[in-house]
């Protein structure tokens, strides 16, 4: 069994074009900026999203608990692969010790009846 914390902010997913300057984001909370040869790109609390990115708001973040050694298999399918099967969009991210998943806010009351009904646990954070 797997358990997983909602995080208190409504996130957003964001795009920048390549060659723009990573923004700054607080270190307290979850927030990550990924750049590609084609585009910056990121996730961060929606108070925090770039002005003039391009903006997917309205999405819970999952924190995995962990922490989890690398070497593990499988940790990320045991939830996508419910949440794929209820037809949840979702959006992963991965840091050293744990993995994060995000799931539209519209439909977290169908992602949270997957994951528990697969024998996970969801705990919310309510900062």
């Amino acid at each position: 069994m797997l358990t997983l914390k909602r995080l208190p902010d409504r996130y957003t997913i964001w795009q920048l074009p390549v060659d723009a300057v990573p923004p700054a984001l607080p270190v307290s909370v979850f927030a990550a900026v990924l750049r590609s040869p084609t585009e910056l790109s990121g996730v961060c609390p929606s108070a925090h999203a770039p002005t003039g990115a391009l903006l997917d708001e309205g999405w819970w973040c999952l924190q995995f608990i962990g922490p989890f050694d690398l070497t593990l298999t499988g940790i990320m399918v045991q939830i996508a692969a419910p949440l794929a099967q209820a037809q949840v969009p979702i959006f992963t991210l991965a840091t050293y010790n744990t993995d994060y998943i995000l799931v539209p806010q519209l439909r977290y009351h169908d992602a949270k009846a997957a994951i528990m009904a697969a024998g996970h646990r969801i705990v919310e954070d309510t900062q």
